[in-house]
């Protein structure tokens, strides 16, 4: 096991108490906090019993948003191991030297684990752990990009690798639906304003009338939208699938429906990111000029 001496950068809202289980300490599952991590394990679970582009894109969008701990030795500016028992107070200035681990190969990874059971199985000693997010072991891993070849995820248990190309393709992943995200946002705040990026706009293919027909079912559930469409859309080089609704409802309601709608559609539509917009948007004139209302409110 090697170590690798590193500042550590603290995005706000980040928990940087550290916590060092011991004989003179408190229960380690006292100590340590639940990090929520139960659908993270079942996506791994899930990816090694069948791997497969589902279980895939599951694995990723858990990695991307969860919590993990992260063995370190805690120092103060001048280089002094920090010491104590149960949850130690963090300096501003302090530096963190992450543990390492090593394959049969020689080559290194940093390890994080999704929980306290996860961590006793791989070290039972006096170490303390760092709570982090996949965007910090990501900057951490590229400062190093030279010796360290990526990341593992739970080394004891399901060995989850993400390697330096993998971390490169999960950032820009994030990248991706942070841009989605904001294009959303921008859409339903100002329907009516012109997209800087020029959009075009298609029929879909190959997605059976009874996909459309499970969106119907739903939005016959919904009495606020009067009557949706469904196209493609390109928007740069990116492909969308692309909800357009007329919706009888203020503009919160109306994102709620478009983004409970998208949520749904996902385990139909895996091939490209979805996207919902009032039909009064640039995205629903363009949508009525390739598509007819695959829903109408009226003839339900």
């Amino acid at each position: 096991m090697a170590d690798n001496h590193l500042p550590f950068p603290t995005p706000e809202g980040t928990d940087n108490t550290n916590t060092a289980p011991g004989n003179d300490t408190p229960t380690p599952e006292n100590v340590f906090p639940d990090l929520g991590n139960a659908e993270l394990v079942a996506a791994m679970n899930a990816l090694k019993e069948n791997e497969n582009k589902e279980t895939q894109a599951k694995l990723i969008e858990k990695v991307l948003t969860s919590r993990f701990f992260a063995p370190v030795d805690v120092m103060d500016a001048d280089g002094n191991l920090l010491k104590g028992s149960g949850k130690i107070t963090v300096p501003n200035n302090a530096k963190f030297n992450f543990k390492l681990i090593q394959n049969k190969k020689g080559e290194q990874f940093f390890t994080v684990f999704t929980d306290i059971e996860e961590f006793r199985k791989w070290n039972k000693t006096q170490v303390n752990t760092i709570v982090v997010v996949f965007p910090q072991i990501a900057q951490l891993a590229q400062t190093k990009a030279d010796q360290i070849k990526g990341f593992v995820i739970n080394p004891m248990g399901q060995n989850i690798i993400f390697t330096q190309d993998a971390i490169k393709n999960l950032l820009e992943a994030m990248k991706t639906v942070a841009a989605q995200e904001k294009a959303r946002r921008e859409a339903a705040e100002n329907p009516n304003a012109t997209p800087q990026v020029k959009l075009m706009f298609g029929k879909p293919k190959n997605i059976p009338d009874a996909v459309l027909g499970a969106f119907r079912k739903k939005l016959a559930k919904t009495p606020e939208v009067k009557t949706a469409y469904f196209c493609m859309m390109k928007q740069g080089e990116q492909e969308f699938y692309l909800f357009t609704l007329d919706i009888d409802a203020d503009n919160e309601t109306c994102r709620d429906i478009g983004d409970s709608l998208c949520e749904s559609a996902k385990m139909f539509l895996t091939k490209f990111p979805i996207m919902a917009a009032p039909v009064n948007s640039p995205f629903g004139e363009g949508a009525r000029k390739v598509s007819e209302p695959f829903y109408d409110k009226a003839n339900s």
